[in-house]
């Protein structure tokens, strides 16, 4: 059990790090929360800079799914180059 906690934890780790090289913030809260309304992680932007707050009470594996998610919807779609690329084998 411990184990796959770990296995968890370090996939976080590794998202967490890879939205850092995206430029984006990952913050790791305790959403506070009151009387009339549910709060959820989320996306926003303060300052110019892109900023992602997880709910630190929600479970490592939703805080994986939706770090995993968020960054999924923000990777650029792959365009094939159309150019040929250049003959290496030219005299």
């Amino acid at each position: 059990m411990a184990q796959a906690k770990n296995k968890q934890e370090a996939r976080l780790q590794e998202l967490i790090g890879t939205a850092k090289a995206m430029n984006l913030q990952v913050r790791t809260e305790r959403l506070l929360r009151e009387a009339g309304y549910r709060v959820h992680s989320g996306r926003c932007r303060v300052k110019g800079q892109q900023l992602i707050l997880i709910d630190r009470d929600a479970s490592i594996a939703d805080q994986i799914e939706f770090l995993a998610t968020e960054l999924t919807g923000l990777q650029p779609p792959f365009v094939p180059s159309t150019e040929t690329p250049p003959d290496l084998n030219q005299d």
